[in-house]
């Protein structure tokens, strides 16, 4: 049953008046200016609370002064207004599979507004709003940090729909179905699943680099990526999507032992930034130009590298992707120096906890240099020689 109220704290609007959702089924709270204002407001949504409670036809009356907006609005004007503007290829394929992701679950003429307040009875028990979504996702074997990574997305494209498409410059929705936050929508930190890293062991480093039966071929391109810690597109001679990231000859420079590494997305914050090349990789790069022959260090795209990696893994039978020799720069970095700093400055990452968490976890090596470094000055202390 709608109620009226009077919030004397409330100068600028306190009249209010509140009722059930006929959509959300939860209480709504609106505010007015004038009493007049809440008394029509009240006589209207306790009407529409009195259809709704004896089974007539509510809607018409709902929906005569509020416009229902669907999944469909809110996915169309970002595709046709945000996603329009956008040059690169993958990014608009990204988004186009997140958001298709949705309407698998919600049928795309559901309200925005109704999202929150669903229920559905799951394999896992009954879901409600977004937990609906995730319990779909998690069925079909999708982790949960991709589950996040996904959410995250679509909370975007209501994030435009929230700012842009309606009238008078105001968005085509009010507010944002996906929270954000502690008391957010996506999974908490203690309900995702460990994250796995893969431990460059000094077993495993002798079975990468004095495997005999590797070509020498292939010993060269492990050696450049494990040396250089780039992700393996960003050495790629040929990349039909992002012609930019291409690597050629004219980015090396092999007098100085420098390379301009593609870094940032792409966009206008995306660039090459000047590195320094090991002489073990200039070594080979001059072997690839010079006596090879090759018209790019590498002359191929990244499906040619991924199958070239996976005829690696199978001639020395371990079990790891192109990323982990990224990691490998990174972890080699942190056992020599005990600096997680120093292996994120490594791979040219900005984020220390990134790499800490994805890529090189503090080793055993720079635990018992800590404890060591712990017991001399203990001993330093004791001895007076502080």
């Amino acid at each position: 049953m709608a109620k009226k109220s009077y919030r004397k704290n409330r100068p600028a609007a306190p009249y209010l008046v509140t009722f059930n959702h006929p959509v959300t089924g939860k209480r709504k709270r609106i505010s007015f200016k004038t009493e007049r204002e809440q008394e029509d407001a009240f006589r209207k949504y306790d009407q529409i609370e009195y259809l709704k409670r004896t089974n007539q036809d509510w809607r018409k009356e709902w929906n005569e002064d509020e416009t229902v907006v669907t999944i469909k609005d809110v996915f169309d004007l970002f595709r046709d207004t945000y996603l329009s503007d956008i040059g690169n290829y993958n990014t608009v394929r990204k988004y186009n599979q997140v958001l298709n992701t949705v309407t698998e679950v919600f049928p795309e003429t559901t309200p925005v507004e109704m999202i929150r307040g669903l229920d559905r009875y799951m394999g896992v028990g009954k879901r409600t709003g977004w937990g609906i979504y995730k319990a779909h996702r998690e069925a079909m074997g999708r982790s949960r940090r991709g589950i996040n990574s996904y959410l995250g997305d679509i909370r975007t494209a209501f994030e435009f729909a929230r700012e842009n498409g309606g009238k008078d410059g105001n968005g085509l929705i009010t507010f944002n179905p996906i929270k954000n936050g502690r008391m957010g929508d996506k999974f908490k930190e203690s309900e995702l699943q460990p994250l796995k890293v893969f431990e460059w062991t000094t077993a495993n480093i002798q079975r990468l680099f004095n495997n005999e039966a590797l070509p020498e071929y292939h010993r060269e391109l492990v050696t450049v990526y494990a040396l250089i810690g780039v992700r393996a597109t960003e050495l790629a001679g040929f990349n039909a999507g992002e012609r930019d990231k291409e690597l050629h000859w004219h980015h090396v420079d092999l007098v100085k032992g420098e390379i301009m590494l593609w870094v940032g997305k792409q966009g206008s914050n995306a660039r090459r930034k000047r590195a320094p090349l090991h002489p073990e990789v200039v070594k080979i790069f001059k072997k690839w130009k010079e006596v090879d022959k090759f018209d790019r260090p590498i002359p191929h795209a990244y499906r040619w590298i991924w199958t070239v990696m996976n005829e690696i893994k199978q001639i020395i039978g371990l079990e790891f992707t192109n990323h982990d020799l990224r990691r490998l720069k990174a972890q080699l970095t942190e056992k020599k120096t005990h600096s997680d700093t120093a292996a994120a400055y490594a791979i040219g990452d900005k984020s220390v906890e990134m790499v800490k968490s994805h890529y090189a976890p503090v080793s055993m090596d720079t635990q018992r240099y800590l404890n060591d470094a712990a017991f001399e000055q203990l001993t330093t202390e004791l001895e007076g020689n502080a």
